[in-house]
Order: C-alpha cells, then sequence, then structure tokens
C-alpha cells in the first residue's frame, strides 16, 4: 500500500468514527435516563435488602445478612423459589408446544390479508390488560362460570368444582397471558426459512415427517429459545395472574412479595426476596441458553 493509499483510508475512517461519535452524543442521554430509572432504584432496593429488621418490622440504619439468610434458610421463602422456578418451566414448556403449530400456520400463510388479520389476532391479546384477560379466566373458571357449568351439564360432575384457588388454574391462565411472547418469535424463524430446503429434502427421498424432524425443527430453534427464555422469563416474575387465579395461598414467590410488602410490611426481607428471585432467574435463563446451545450443536451435527 502506497503512503497515499493509506492517508486515504484513514482519511475515509475519519468521517465514518465522527459519525459515531455524534451517534453516540444523541442516544447517551436516553442511555443514561433509562439506566437511571433503572439502575437507581435497584440500588435502592439491594441497600434495603441488607437492612436490619427492628420493632413493628421497621427497617433500621445498618448493615445484616439476615433478610438473606431468612430467604434460602426458611422453607416458606425457599421453597416458593423452587415452586416458582418449576412452574416457569412447565409454563414455558407449555407456550412452545401450544405456539408452535400456530406459528407454523401462521408462517405458511401467503402475504395478504389473511395473514394480517391471523397476525393481529395473535398480538391483540398484548394490547389488553394483564387484569383484564386474567379477570377473563376468573369468570370463566367461578363456581358459576363456563366450565363449571358445562362439568355439570355433561354430568361429570354432581356440583361445581372448586377450579378458583387452584394450582392448575394458576397454570393455564399464565400460560394463555404469555403465549403471545413465544408464537411471536416462532413464527419470525419458521417464516424466515428458504422453502427450497423443504423441496430439497423431499426430492433426496425424506417424508413430511423426517422433513419437519430433520429441517423444520433444527432451522426453527433460535425461535423457540428466543420464545421459551422470554416465557420463563416473564413467569418468574408474574405475579398478579397467581394472585388473582390463584389465591394468595399459592407457594410463588411473587405472591410472597406481595404479602410481605402489602400485609407483612416487612420490606427488607420483600427486597431480599425479591433479589433472590433475580439471580435465580438470572442463573437459569444462563443456563437454559447453554443447554439449548448444546442441544443445537447436536442437531446440526
Amino acid at each position: 500500500m502506497t503512503p497515499g493509499s493509506r492517508g486515504g483510508t484513514v482519511t475515509a475512517r475519519a468521517p465514518r468514527a465522527g459519525e459515531r461519535r455524534r451517534g453516540w452524543v444523541h442516544v447517551l442521554p436516553l442511555v443514561v435516563f433509562l439506566a437511571a430509572l433503572f439502575l437507581v432504584p435497584l440500588a435502592g432496593l439491594l441497600r434495603l435488602s441488607f437492612s436490619p429488621v427492628g420493632a413493628f418490622n421497621a427497617a433500621l440504619p445498618g448493615w445484616t445478612l439476615a433478610q438473606y439468610g431468612r430467604v434460602l434458610t426458611e422453607p416458606y421463602f425457599y421453597g416458593s423459589l423452587l415452586q416458582t422456578a418449576a412452574t416457569a418451566l412447565l409454563v414455558a414448556v407449555l407456550c412452545v408446544l401450544l405456539a408452535y403449530p400456530a406459528a407454523y400456520a401462521l408462517a405458511r400463510q401467503r402475504p395478504g390479508t389473511l395473514r394480517t388479520l391471523l397476525f393481529v389476532i395473535v398480538i391483540s391479546p398484548l394490547l389488553t390488560s394483564v387484569v383484564v384477560r386474567t379477570y377473563g379466566w376468573v369468570v370463566l373458571l367461578s363456581g358459576n362460570g363456563i366450565v363449571n357449568k358445562a362439568l355439570v351439564a355433561t354430568g361429570l360432575r354432581d356440583q361445581p368444582a372448586q377450579l378458583l384457588t387452584s394450582y392448575p388454574a394458576v397454570v393455564v391462565a399464565v400460560t394463555h397471558v404469555l403465549l403471545p411472547f413465544a408464537i411471536i418469535p416462532l413464527t419470525t424463524a419458521l417464516g424466515g426459512m428458504d422453502r427450497n430446503l423443504h423441496r430439497a429434502s423431499q426430492t433426496l427421498g425424506a417424508g413430511p415427517v423426517r422433513t419437519f424432524l430433520r429441517v423444520t425443527v433444527p432451522l426453527s430453534l433460535p425461535g423457540v429459545v428466543t420464545g421459551a427464555l422470554i416465557v420463563f422469563a416473564l413467569a418468574m416474575g408474574i405475579y398478579i395472574t397467581p394472585l388473582l387465579v390463584g389465591g394468595v395461598t399459592q407457594p410463588l414467590t411473587g405472591i410472597r412479595v406481595y404479602e410481605q410488602v402489602s400485609t407483612v410490611f416487612d420490606y427488607p426481607v420483600a427486597a431480599a426476596l425479591s433479589f433472590a428471585l433475580l439471580a435465580l432467574t438470572v442463573v437459569s435463563t444462563t443456563l437454559m441458553a447453554g443447554a439449548f446451545r448444546i442441544w443445537e450443536r447436536r442437531l446440526h451435527g
């Protein structure tokens, strides 16, 4: 490279570097603002989780690990963490299984009015309040709801069943609320596939089932991973749906935190339990992402 060309390269790179700096100048205030909204309350909550507890559960000045000791040693608290993780995993699996056929059908639709209508139907629950969707399940599962009336009318039950305040009702309601978060990434992954790969598989003698298992599933794995991780993380922190459908007796961490804040007024324990839930969510999603990467490498040989 000649000196002139080297100088031209430096000259060409300089404007791009200047553009990047100007871009950061425009974005930096927004980044600082969003970080402050997230980090400042989180720092205050972290400080509160280390506060000693005095009379009437009042937070006192000082530092202690007593609240984390309670969270990690009392079954009432750590049991809810384990139950929450198990529930979130179950909901993530159910959402992916239910979302796959819907996303597959949506991705195979040709662009047009029908595909647009189906996509609007999929995302329309996200435009409705979670409270409204949850209360719909309260109406359906109540003693005078449609489900109990159908059970009695068909002779399966002599009297209405206690469907509300039950764990299965919580799983069903949370799965319904979070299902769109699994459908959208799966639809994107399935819609981005090259159809020629399916034709090539069939040309080589593979039937529809073999093509689905050896071509469609491996190529759609990024959508499966994204949908499962999003649903799992959201299910770990959701509390309004389990609270309305299952009641305060459900052993989930979100309800435990709500109980400590609204009934017991033990804010340091609530803060410590919240951070324990955050840590468990981060560790669990990291392990799940690693497991999915191993699965993907094995599927692709």
